[in-house]
């Protein structure tokens, strides 16, 4: 989920570094971690009915990584040059944070084993965690941790999964057996109407491209739907950042502003859509491991594009980046992670509206303050429009 939705976030790296060359890339991915870890988790507390109980392990697992990630990013950009040999830091710690993800029962039952005679929250989360964890492949029978061997029989495969569901909510396929309705089926309602009439020409064109392997007779080509579906989101996050970058510069606006804003909330849509989903139905652990492994992902977004330029590309010279507001941002990012955890303990380690008002009222003050930064209201920081 984490990797899926974050697609948007590492086309955009890749358009900074190679197409703008300015610090929408960056400055986008910040945004939208910081829009990630408050504004969807405020989304989830207050669009969801649901409270849902969260765990320990996992928010504490996914914060510290992501803690480590955003503390070598600021050290990397504080000099305002990325070198090859930086690029390749932020991927070894995402290669380490996935070494730690496999081996993530054995940790867990160790940590617990340790820490639970003097930390009480993870002793009551063992008691009185009332859901599975279909993202960590647990199961509560006899033991309290028993690793799924089967994939088919794993909890995110499961059929009454949460995150089965999901995918069937989100791609329409809740009768799998049956084909779904034409695409050029019109609506009945007259507001759908006015949004397929205009939505037609894409409709269209990816109908045309891109095969329906809901339907029976294109399912075996499912590999080619998924490669041309990442072509497509390429193209419209191109066209995304090509007319903010054209609108930041008319306006006269730093292209990290437009990053912070626009482009952080919009390429993070996926992400949204998903938690929010998943919280509704009280799988609070798997709406937040999203939130903040998305972010983990980003970081590999970024050292991608780094690394291929330095070392490939043009290894005489360095990337060069505006890091005078985005250094207080990735400050701004460690003190929202250690907000977040610390919110969720004082608040029970529940995910309710309570919480959600509290991450939202966060979320728009630091937002506030690094805009205000960056267009020279407050601080010293030399405004940079887009292109410059």
């Amino acid at each position: 989920m984490a990797a899926g939705s974050s697609a948007p976030e590492l086309v955009t790296a890749f358009l900074g570094v190679f197409i703008t060359k300015g610090d929408i890339g960056i400055s986008t991915i910040l945004g939208s971690a910081i829009y990630n870890l408050l504004g969807i988790c405020a989304a989830c507390g207050l669009l969801s009915n649901a409270v849902s109980t969260l765990s320990c392990w996992p928010l504490f697992r996914d914060c510290v990584a992501y803690a480590i990630s955003i503390a070598a990013l600021l050290a990397i950009i504080f000099d305002n040059q990325v070198y090859w040999y930086e690029g390749t830091l932020l991927l070894l710690i995402y290669g380490l944070y996935v070494v730690v993800l496999c081996f993530d029962i054995k940790i867990n039952q160790y940590i617990i084993k340790k820490c639970s005679p003097c930390c009480t929250c993870l002793a009551k989360a063992i008691e009185d965690r009332s859901e599975q964890q279909p993202l960590m492949g647990w199961e509560d029978e006899d033991q309290p941790f028993i690793r799924r061997q089967s994939r088919t029989d794993s909890g995110i495969f499961h059929e009454d999964s949460g995150y089965s569901q999901l995918s069937l909510s989100l791609h329409g396929l809740s009768q799998v057996c049956e084909d779904p309705p034409s695409v050029f089926s019109m609506p009945e309602a007259d507001l759908k109407r006015i949004f397929w009439v205009l939505s037609l020409p894409i409709i269209i064109l990816l109908f045309l491209t891109t095969p329906d392997c809901r339907r029976k007779f294109w399912r075996k080509y499912f590999v080619i739907t998924f490669f041309m579906s990442a072509l497509w989101i390429s193209a419209f996050t191109y066209i995304l950042v090509w007319m903010v970058t054209i609108t930041g510069e008319t306006l006269e606006i730093p292209d990290t502003v437009m990053g912070l804003t626009l482009l952080a909330a919009g390429t993070s849509i996926p992400d949204t859509i998903a938690s929010v989903l998943v919280a509704r139905k009280g799988k609070g652990d798997m709406a937040m491991s999203n939130i903040v492994g998305s972010n983990v992902f980003d970081m590999l977004c970024l050292g991608v594009p780094w690394l291929i330029k330095t070392a490939f590309i043009n290894a005489s010279a360095p990337i060069e980046v505006n890091s005078r507001g985005l250094t207080y941002i990735t400050i701004f990012l460690n003190i929202s992670i250690v907000f977040l955890f610390l919110a969720v303990h004082l608040n029970g380690w529940k995910l309710d509206r309570k919480l959600g008002v509290v991450c939202l009222l966060l979320y728009l003050g630091l937002t506030t303050l690094s805009v205000l930064y960056e267009l020279g209201i407050i601080g010293n920081n030399k405004i940079r429009g887009c292109g410059d």
